[in-house]
């Protein structure tokens, strides 16, 4: 399964928005709603970005209610403030959710490599209670997605809290009772306090039940983490230890931001491998992944190569990011980007970048219209700036030096010993002013 589109209509602080998604294979509209940019290096990744506020997670959301109507009602989910409030006179009564979906015979597709499903899903509000309003699940298609070994409408979804639970306090039965498969994977989008399987949880029994998907799955990790990191596979008092450049360590001690990634990424691997019918490859699976604040936790230099990294690793996964990294912005082309802004009437509007953004460094990403920065300085310190050039202007050729120092040093930047000459621009322009 796949996400064409996602049309909302006052979900949260969404009034109206319609979001078009790339994914593995799409021909027509590939590069969105008018097919007329090129095509992407990775086809299977898309990145929203906008300010805080904005509806970045919201969408996220929205797809993920969207699928999953028929049952997330029933599985664990209780509705609360999704329909948008405005002032009183203009409370929404209702929110609407239409979605445009691939399906595959992975999701019970009997004839034909794929085909296209639309579905529509309400929430309503009656006084108090808001209650989801799932679409007609009486086709045969959707039966898979109430069988929890079935491989078929695999969506997969991590909130900006996601951390994973302690392996101490895992118990597998009381998590199956307390939440339906299905929603348990995409719950941190929606409860903060909900805690991922960690791999100690599962994975150990697949070393003698399948040591084939084993090998996969320690392979993966080992891809997707980088070099800084090895997963060894190898179980010491309970925990699995990693390798660092300096050290084997347990989980339990790894930073917070290897941490954070390995977890969700344990977690994926986990629903992928418990529905993976016999003889598939893990990779071969299909299916959506979304992931709020991707950059969360992660260094700079991380932040560079993560989602290359996720699409090359899982190709035939159709990823939905959020993020506010221009590094990790500067990864993708502006094909694979969905900015919100807000227009004058205070609504969201999606669009993509006017300039393309691969290639581009973090600073000139943060001034182009993606962050829309006017400067990436401290803003008391471009004022300083600002003062000097316009003395520098006027001829003042102490300020022309002090603003060519603190440009290229910052406020540091020591006076010399002994006044030197000022380059020629400067005598050029202090000529102009005189």
């Amino acid at each position: 399964m796949y996400i064409r589109s996602l049309k909302v209509r006052d979900l949260r602080a969404v009034a109206s928005a319609r979001l078009e998604l790339l994914h593995p294979g799409r021909v027509d509209g590939r590069s969105g709603a008018d097919g007329t940019l090129p095509r992407p290096r990775f086809d299977n990744v898309n990145l929203i970005l906008g300010v805080n506020g904005a509806g970045k997670s919201t969408l996220l959301d929205g797809i993920a209610l969207g699928v999953l109507s028929p049952i997330i009602a029933q599985a664990g989910f209780r509705p609360h403030f999704l329909i948008r409030r405005g002032p009183l006179e203009k409370h929404a009564d209702r929110a609407t959710l239409d979605i445009d979906m691939v399906v595959h015979r992975q999701d019970g597709l009997k004839k034909g490599s794929e085909a296209r499903r639309r579905v529509a899903t309400s929430v309503e509000r009656r006084g108090d209670v808001e209650r989801i309003v799932g679409y007609d699940d009486s086709h045969p298609i959707w039966e898979g997605m109430f069988s929890e070994e079935s491989p078929a409408f695999l969506i997969v979804g991590y909130g900006a809290t996601r951390r994973v639970e302690s392996s101490a306090n895992v118990d597998t039965a009381a998590r199956s009772r307390a939440r339906q498969l299905r929603y348990e994977r995409v719950a941190s989008l929606f409860e903060e306090q909900f805690t991922l399987r960690p791999l100690t949880s599962w994975l150990p029994e697949w070393s003698s039940r399948n040591p084939g998907r084993h090998k996969q799955v320690v392979n993966l990790i080992n891809r997707l983490s980088g070099e800084d990191v090895r997963f060894t596979g190898v179980l010491e008092r309970g925990e699995y230890v990693f390798r660092t450049k300096r050290t084997d360590v347990p989980f339990s001690a790894l930073s917070d931001g290897y941490k954070a990634f390995i977890g969700w990424v344990g977690d994926l691997l986990y629903h992928v491998c418990m529905g993976c019918p016999k003889g598939m490859k893990l990779v071969d699976n299909k299916g959506v992944v979304l992931v709020d604040e991707i950059d969360l936790h992660i260094h700079p230099k991380w932040q560079r190569t993560i989602i290359p990294t996720l699409a090359r690793a899982l190709p035939n996964m159709q990823f939905v990011f959020t993020s506010h990294s221009p590094l990790v912005v500067g990864t993708l082309e502006r094909a694979n980007i969905h900015l919100i802004e807000t227009n004058r009437l205070g609504r969201p509007v999606l669009r993509r970048p006017d300039e393309e953004i691969y290639g581009l460094s973090a600073d000139q990403i943060l001034r182009s219209d993606v962050f829309g920065l006017e400067s990436t300085r401290d803003p008391s310190f471009k004022a300083h700036l600002d003062a000097l050039s316009g003395e520098a202007a006027i001829g003042d050729r102490e300020a022309a030096m002090t603003f060519m120092r603190q440009v290229a040093q910052g406020q540091g930047a020591a006076l010399p010993e002994e006044p030197s000459e000022p380059p020629e621009w400067v005598r050029r322009l202090a000529a102009r002013s005189t």
